[in-house]
């Protein structure tokens, strides 16, 4: 049976209503028992607790005066003790017939009628005695006969408080009692067994269903939960199904869950006999895992990633499937206490995905660059905020020039530099990744703006320079605030809109075309251009020269690399530019390094060249000694240069 139709069963509503009912049964029953018993405890009982008692006093007390009758007839009687005896008798008659305390006693049954005839039965026989006590010769039959029918009333009245019809009816009554108790603990019993079975299945199977996934029946993140160590000769691996979430936008959660299904079978098959595979969420698992005979954590690694690389068919489409994986491996000297071990998993699965790769394994090589990238991180976030920081960012210049006379300065590309007290130099493209990751791309870009403005707002106002200056954006600063943050830290600073060219790489180009085009027709307004950065190093390079409205095409430099040792080098580089002219756009080639390389770049038309041999990347005053500097040329606001676009 399903472990789903076994929950249902045990949930269902006729189930519930089930043990209602039972629970109400008892609950009934045994309100009504309680009733009954105190009912027949509040009334009989107390009654004939207080009418046994005042009556047992009164035959004691009887009989002792029986007694002196007796003696009196015998003649050696004492007449003091024997009036003593009627006193007595006579006191008891009047305490039940008007204390307070023998008010139960006259409400049983008759009580009250009889004991008024005995006590005046009683009465009578005082005038006779007190005749016979002055007779010098008294005949004490005649009063012995008379008190003989006054005790046996007694003793009846005696008898019928104790054994009378309401104390039938109060031992009937308490039978009863003893048999619907009885009654009540054989059904309160059975049912507690009905209910106890059931609790204890139902939890029992909670409990197994809490720490199962329903989809594949692997133990999940409960189970996980209970792990207090992991053997250290396995390894520990986590995965994720690649892009499961386009999976389910696209074809449903029930083809994901096929999927996952599917995905869980295939690394099921690759596990030993103490291996365990955990699900952790819908396409993510655990994997502890020992090496096969022979076999290192390496190899292990790839054989679940070759395992879980297959294609999904859905209908007429198929669906390629991968697994990211990230793995500590196992080794003798390795913690037992597997959080820190899942941890270093983790981080290697994270930075997996970031690199867009399917399987990373944790070293230290892993956990300095991570706790670098803390470091320059905290910086990061210290100087944008303005706070002391061991981070500092700077911008440097390098010119770009024209390939005819590399004299002639056309303008020059901002780049970023960064330093750390404690790491030293830090690559810019490190600190754009985690400005990106940790959503500060904005606060960098605007940083980067307001630093250009501040430093080179003086050629354009003192010098006359109207070289461009290129800026590269990172994707964040590709939203609706890019145009105003254009004119409001930049131009509005003294940079004149002409001047300035936006650059953009294929990476953030690929977000949206359409989106990307509105911004650019906006800053094309302003006089603003573009260029496409980076060119030829992404999978659609030819899809943006169509796509982007852009005006200038940045050659990566890994076409320049070796064209003067390869002449399908240099022709595969003149086919770019030569497209470049086809659809009106202005060629920079980058990364010219020798003089070989330059004459040969030359002789490709009117390019522009950015790279060391011309000039390297320099401090915004060594590029404006180098501006200064006799030999150079640039475009001026008198006259500019046709090739300053």
């Amino acid at each position: 049976m399903k472990p789903g139709s076994i929950q249902q069963r045990l949930f269902s509503r006729a189930t519930v209503i089930f043990l209602f009912i039972v629970i109400g049964v008892l609950l009934s029953a045994s309100f009504y028992t309680y009733v009954q018993d105190r009912k027949l405890q509040s009334v009989s009982l107390s009654a004939l607790k207080m009418a046994s008692w005042n009556l047992a006093r009164m035959s004691n007390e009887a009989g002792a005066f029986d007694r002196e009758v007796a003696l009196m007839a015998k003649g050696v009687g004492d007449p003091e003790e024997f009036m003593l005896r009627f006193d007595v008798l006579w006191s008891r008659y009047d305490y039940l017939l008007n204390s307070a305390e023998s008010m139960p006693t006259r409400q049983h049954q008759d009580n009250l009628r009889r004991i008024k005839n005995l006590f005046s039965d009683l009465k009578g026989l005082e005038p006779q005695i007190k005749g016979l006590l002055k007779s010098a010769k008294p005949d004490w039959s005649e009063l012995a006969t008379t008190w003989e029918q006054q005790r046996k009333d007694i003793q009846l009245l005696l008898a019928d408080n104790f054994v009378g019809e309401e104390a039938s009816q109060l031992m009937t009554g308490m039978e009863a009692s003893r048999d619907r108790l009885a009654n009540l603990r054989v059904l309160t019993l059975g049912a507690l067994v009905v209910v106890f079975m059931y609790l204890a299945f139902a939890l029992t199977h909670i409990r197994r269903q809490s720490r199962t996934d329903p989809l594949t029946g692997l133990p999940n993140s409960n189970y996980l939960q209970t792990i207090n160590s992991v053997d250290p000769r396995k390894n520990v691996i986590v995965c994720q199904i690649r892009d499961l979430g386009l999976v389910i936008a696209e074809y449903g959660n029930e083809t994901a869950n096929e999927v996952v299904r599917a995905f869980a079978r295939k690394l099921a098959k690759g596990l030993g006999g103490s291996d365990e595979l955990i699900q952790i969420s819908q396409g993510e698992f655990l994997l502890l895992v020992k090496n096969r005979k022979n076999e290192s954590s390496e190899s292990l690694a790839a054989r679940f990633v070759e395992a879980t690389t297959f294609e999904w068919r859905v209908f007429e489409t198929v669906i390629p499937i991968q697994g990211v994986f990230g793995v500590t491996v196992a080794g003798k000297d390795q913690s037992p206490a597997w959080g820190v071990r899942y941890q270093e998993a983790y981080r290697a699965l994270a930075m997996a995905q970031m690199e867009r790769e399917q399987l990373y394994i944790s070293n230290e090589n892993l956990e300095k660059r991570l706790r670098d990238e803390r470091i320059i991180l905290n910086g990061l976030v210290r100087f944008l905020s303005g706070e002391p920081s061991s981070l500092s960012l700077s911008v440097v210049y390098q010119p770009i020039v024209n390939a005819g006379n590399k004299n002639f300065i056309i303008g020059a590309e901002v780049l970023l530099r960064c330093r750390d007290r404690v790491l030293g130099f830090v690559p810019p493209n490190v600190v754009v990744d985690l400005s990106e990751r940790h959503g500060l791309g904005v606060d960098l870009g605007k940083w980067l703006f307001r630093q250009v403005a501040k430093e080179t707002s003086q050629l354009y106002r003192d010098l006359g320079f109207r070289g461009s200056l290129s800026i590269n954006l990172n994707p964040a600063m590709l939203s609706d605030s890019l145009v105003s943050d254009v004119q409001g830290l930049l131009v509005n600073e003294g940079i004149p809109a002409s001047a300035l060219c936006m650059e953009i790489t294929e990476d953030n180009a690929a977000l949206d075309f359409e989106r990307i085009n509105e911004l650019i027709n906006e800053l094309h307004t302003l006089g603003v251009t573009f260029a496409l950065d980076d060119f030829g190093t992404g999978h659609s390079s030819l899809e943006y020269v169509r796509e982007l409205k852009v005006d200038r095409l940045k050659v990566d430099r890994c076409f320049v690399n070796g064209i003067e040792h390869s002449e399908d080098k240099l022709r595969f580089l003149g086919s770019i530019v030569a497209m470049a002219e086809q659809v009106y756009m202005k060629t920079v080639i980058e990364g010219v390094e020798n003089q070989a390389q330059w004459d040969l770049v030359e002789k490709l038309g009117d390019v522009l060249i950015q790279g060391y041999f011309a000039h390297k990347p320099m401090p915004f005053n060594d590029f404006m000694a180098v501006l200064m500097d006799a030999a150079s040329r640039y475009p001026t606001s008198r006259q500019l240069s046709v090739s300053a676009v």
